[in-house]
């Protein structure tokens, strides 16, 4: 039997320590393995024949684990009222990971050349609005993607006006959600490429 490395192992005591801290996620490891990934996949992405899901899926889980890490404090009214009461919410991602990262692979002279660039857009797809859960699922509806084609019903800035979703702000990130004041505009803040990129997928 060939014998195997092992690396990083922890002793029993210190797996089974009382009170032992678990270490803190820092979403910047978790940007630094996807640009790594981004690059790696590259040819795969160019193929024709290769099915875009598991590529695309590939950003979308590193994002997703990052959890709220970017919170933009903003939530909708109905969100509000829910954390209020003690009742369910959750975080929609203002930027869709998955259509991000078409172009991310579509442009890898922008975003692939050097870490910072990718590091920025990794951050902003990480931006998180608080909403209800049949408001998440209202939102997922202004896609479209069966894996082959990608279609987009409103652009991404101004989805949360077109289903009528009140946003506020709170505005001290440990302020208290009855304080939170509604925004002029329901139209939220996106990256000019992102804009100009869904052109081509709005129908």
């Amino acid at each position: 039997m060939i014998k195997l490395n092992v690396s990083r192992l922890r002793s029993i005591t210190e797996q089974t320590k009382v009170g032992k801290r678990k270490k803190k996620k820092n979403w910047e490891e978790y940007c630094i393995v996807s640009y790594r990934e981004m690059k790696s996949i590259i040819d795969l992405w160019q193929d024709p024949n290769f099915d875009s899901r598991p590529l695309t899926r590939s950003y979308y889980i590193k994002v997703f684990d990052c959890a709220q890490v970017n919170f933009t404090g903003l939530a909708s009214e109905n969100a509000i009222k829910n954390k209020i009461e003690g009742k369910k919410v959750v975080y929609d991602h203002c930027l869709s990971p998955q259509f991000v990262t078409r172009m991310i692979l579509d442009n890898p002279d922008i975003y692939l050349k050097d870490y910072e660039s990718f590091r920025d857009i990794f951050w902003e797809s990480c931006k998180t609005i608080m909403v209800t859960q049949k408001e998440n699922l209202m939102l997922s509806y202004l896609t479209e993607n069966d894996g082959y084609s990608y279609k987009i019903h409103v652009p991404t800035h101004l989805k949360y006006k077109h289903m009528g979703i009140n946003l506020f702000f709170r505005p001290t990130i440990n302020g208290r959600w009855k304080d939170a004041v509604p925004l002029d505009t329901n139209i939220i803040e996106v990256p000019e490429n992102l804009v100009e990129y869904e052109k081509y997928f709005l129908i």
